[in-house]
C-alpha cells in the first residue's frame, strides 16, 4: 500500500462510518423521543401515506359514533313522548270502558267526557312540544315528516355503505283527529275519518244511557286503533335502536382495527429503538477513536523523510 499524504482515505472511510453511526444515533434517539418509528415523509413516505388514511378513517368513524348517539337520542325522545301519550290513550279506553255500562247516567256520561277531552287535548299537547333541537317530532310541520332523518353513521361519502335514513313515516302527523282515523270494524254511527277527538261529543254527550253506553263500546274500536299505531311506531323505534347499536358496535370494531394497523405502520418498538441506539453509541465512539488513529497514519510519512 503506498505511503501517501495529500489523501488519507483511511481517514476518509472512517469519517463516513462516523457520520452514519451519528445519523443513526439521532434517528434512533428521535424515535425513542417521540414514539413513532416515521417522524417525517422521508422516514417511510408509503407507510406515512397509509398511516394518514387510517387516521382519516378513525377520526371519521368517531364522530359517525356520535352521529348515531345523537340519533339515539331523538329515538329515546320520540319514545319517551309516545309513551306518555300512550298511557293517556289507555286512561281514555278506562273510561270508554267503564262508559259503556249502561248504569251511569248522562251527568256521569259527561264527567268521564270531560277527563277524555283533556287527556285528548294533552295528547295534542305533548305532539306540538315534542322536539329536537329546534326540529319538531310529531306535529308534522318540520322538514322529518316529509325528508325523514339521514344519519351519517360511516366516515366515507358512499350512502349505501356509510348512512342509515329514519323513514319519514315515523314522524308523521300524531294528535287526537289522526287517532283513530284509520280504524277498522263495528264503529256504529260513530265517524271513523275524524279520529278520536270527532266523536267525544256524540260518545259522551246527552242522549239515553244505554245508547250512549252502546256508542262508547264502539268507540273502543277506535281507541284500540289509535293505540295499535302508537305500539307499533314505537316497535318500529325499538327496531331502529337496535340497529343502530349494531352500527356503533361495528364502528367500534373498525376503530380498533384501524388503529392497530396505524400503530402496526407508525409506532416505534422502543425496545428495538433501544438496542439500535447503544449499537450505533458503541460504534460512533469507536469511530471517533479510529479517526484519530487514521488522522495520524501520514506522520508515517514525515518518518521516512527524517530517517
Amino acid at each position: 500500500m503506498a505511503i501517501i499524504v495529500n489523501t488519507n482515505i483511511t481517514a476518509l472511510k472512517t469519517q463516513t462510518n462516523l457520520n452514519n453511526a451519528t445519523s443513526s444515533l439521532n434517528k434512533a434517539l428521535e424515535r425513542m423521543s417521540t414514539g413513532y418509528k416515521i417522524n417525517k415523509a422521508g422516514d417511510d413516505a408509503a407507510g406515512l401515506y397509509v398511516a394518514t388514511g387510517l387516521e382519516t378513517q378513525i377520526r371519521g368513524s368517531k364522530v359517525a359514533q356520535d352521529n348515531i348517539a345523537t340519533g339515539n337520542n331523538v329515538l329515546q325522545m320520540l319514545e319517551g313522548d309516545l309513551d306518555v301519550i300512550l298511557d293517556n290513550l289507555n286512561r281514555i279506553r278506562d273510561l270508554s270502558t267503564q262508559a259503556a255500562n249502561s248504569i251511569y247516567g248522562a251527568a256521569a256520561q259527561r264527567a268521564m267526557g270531560d277527563e277524555v277531552q283533556a287527556r285528548l287535548e294533552e295528547i295534542d299537547r305533548i305532539a306540538t312540544a315534542s322536539n329536537f333541537n329546534g326540529l319538531t317530532l310529531l306535529d308534522g310541520n318540520s322538514r322529518l315528516a316529509t325528508d325523514g332523518l339521514r344519519l351519517q353513521v360511516g366516515a366515507n361519502a358512499d350512502s349505501a355503505g356509510n348512512s342509515i335514513t329514519i323513514s319519514a313515516d315515523m314522524f308523521s302527523p300524531l294528535n287526537s283527529d289522526t287517532l283513530g282515523a284509520d280504524a277498522t270494524g263495528d264503529v256504529g254511527t260513530l265517524t271513523v275519518g275524524t279520529g278520536l277527538a270527532g266523536n267525544v261529543d256524540t260518545v259522551f254527550g246527552d242522549g239515553e244511557t244505554a245508547a250512549a253506553a252502546s256508542l262508547a263500546a264502539r268507540y273502543l274500536v277506535m281507541i284500540d286503533a289509535a293505540i295499535d299505531s302508537i305500539s307499533t311506531k314505537r316497535s318500529t323505534i325499538g327496531a331502529m335502536m337496535n340497529r343502530l347499536d349494531a352500527a356503533a358496535s361495528s364502528l367500534t370494531t373498525t376503530i380498533e382495527n384501524n388503529t392497530a394497523a396505524k400503530s402496526t405502520i407508525m409506532d416505534a418498538d422502543i425496545a428495538e429503538e433501544s438496542a439500535e441506539y447503544t449499537k450505533q453509541q458503541i460504534l460512533q465512539q469507536t469511530s471517533s477513536a479510529l479517526l484519530v488513529q487514521a488522522n495520524a497514519l501520514p506522520q508515517i510519512a514525515i518518518q521516512l523523510v527524517q530517517g
